[in-house]
């Protein structure tokens, strides 16, 4: 297990550091991935078939029937949270190799190589 990354607001002083852990951040990301493909490739196509059937068409169940429809869309819904799960995954990501080339970066500058 790798140790966590502290990461710093740059503002100087006794700012309270984020810990990171790397290993665990980028499983979240590739259990996430998972979660949306199997979205995309079977739940998302059979929600489809099912709202495209008409299998009750008339009675006294009409109103409790029309749950369904709104049932369908929350399940399209899930998709879209977890696909805005895994762009905030990323932008931890990316923030953390921006803050490593930032360090590196004044490494460099204070050995002046």
């Amino acid at each position: 297990m790798a140790k966590p990354v502290a990461i710093d607001n740059g503002g100087g002083g006794a700012a309270p550091l984020i810990e990171i852990n790397p290993d665990e951040i980028t499983t979240i990301y590739n259990h996430l991935q998972e979660i949306i493909t199997e979205l995309e490739s079977n739940v998302v196509p059979n929600v489809e078939k099912i709202g495209e059937l008409n299998y009750y068409t008339a009675g006294k169940a009409e109103k409790a029937m029309e749950v369904y429809a709104e049932a369908n869309t929350k399940i399209l819904e899930l998709q879209d949270h977890y696909v805005r799960a895994s762009t905030l995954v990323i932008d931890i990501l990316n923030t953390m190799l921006q803050t490593d080339a930032e360090v590196a970066e004044k490494i460099i500058a204070k050995l002046k190589v």
